[in-house]
């Protein structure tokens, strides 16, 4: 039994929504593991913890960006939290 079409998105919004799981997704880990870093004294805990804890962060970024229902919106999202993790890194630093 076929999916039905009106539960389905675009070709546009898959791949907005794939672009932003993977490369956003991945972005937004890495920021947050970069704050991280600079946060903790101990910067040797957290690259050996960032080795595994980033894949899995990367993992649920992917996740949510799906559940958007616009793949504009994920983007969206994941850049603006991406920057104010930039902005809060360069203020602690």
């Amino acid at each position: 039994m076929p999916a039905n079409p009106k539960y389905l998105s675009s070709k546009g919004q898959r791949v907005l929504k794939v672009s932003a799981a993977i490369l956003g997704g991945y972005i937004l880990a890495t920021m947050a593991h970069l704050l991280l870093g600079v946060i903790v004294p101990n910067k040797g805990v957290v690259i050996i913890t960032a080795a595994y804890s980033t894949f899995f962060f990367w993992i649920l970024f992917m996740i949510l960006a799906f559940l958007f229902k616009s793949g504009w919106k994920a983007w969206g999202v994941y850049l603006l939290a991406s920057l104010l993790l930039a902005v809060i890194i360069y203020v602690v630093r």
